[in-house]
């Protein structure tokens, strides 16, 4: 066994080895190389198409924030218009109640002026006919007293013709 340690503690480590080294080298230069072609290909591709994707959603993000902005101005726009007709809808229709008030209003007045006009006349009718009930009984009492008076008693054609005179000479003095 001395002789194996002997022989091994003769030999430098450090020493460079030039087969060792060629044979590293060329393992190493043939590992890279099967990796490249088998794993670093596929890898890089797929790399580049996850790049690929992520920039066209990027892309895609931005025109749909763009077309979001563009739809939402629209909408903003078209509740404005919205508001102003329903606006201009609401001031339409209360000038339409006003003017229905205005014209139900005026129709009241109308028809108060129309019933007053019928009340007058139909006061003024009464009034007649009372004032006639109230001659005539004036007439016949009149006849009566004036029967009592004479003594004599009125034939009906007598009391007739006194009592238009009467109604003559008392419509002169209610007019006077």
């Amino acid at each position: 066994m001395t002789a194996l340690f002997a022989a091994e503690t003769a030999a430098n480590p450090l020493a460079p080895d030039f087969v060792t080294m060629g044979v590293t080298l060329v393992v190493f230069v043939l590992l890279l190389t099967i990796l490249y072609v088998t794993a670093w290909g596929p890898i890089l591709a797929g790399l580049r198409k996850r790049e690929a994707g992520m920039f066209a959603a990027r892309d895609e993000a931005a025109k749909v924030k763009h077309e979001a902005e563009e739809l939402r101005t629209k909408l903003q726009a078209e509740f404005a218009q919205a508001n102003d007709r329903i606006r201009a809808m609401m001031d339409e229709a209360r000038k339409d109640a006003d003017a229905l008030k205005a014209s139900e209003r005026e129709v009241g007045k109308k028809e108060a002026a129309t019933e007053l006009d019928r009340a007058r006349r139909q006061i003024a009718a009464e009034t007649e006919a009372a004032m006639d009930s109230l001659r005539k009984q004036a007439i016949e009492l009149a006849g009566l007293m004036a029967t009592k008076a004479v003594r004599r008693n009125l034939d009906l054609g007598d009391k007739q013709a006194l009592l238009n005179e009467s109604l003559a000479e008392l419509k002169q003095t209610v007019k006077a």
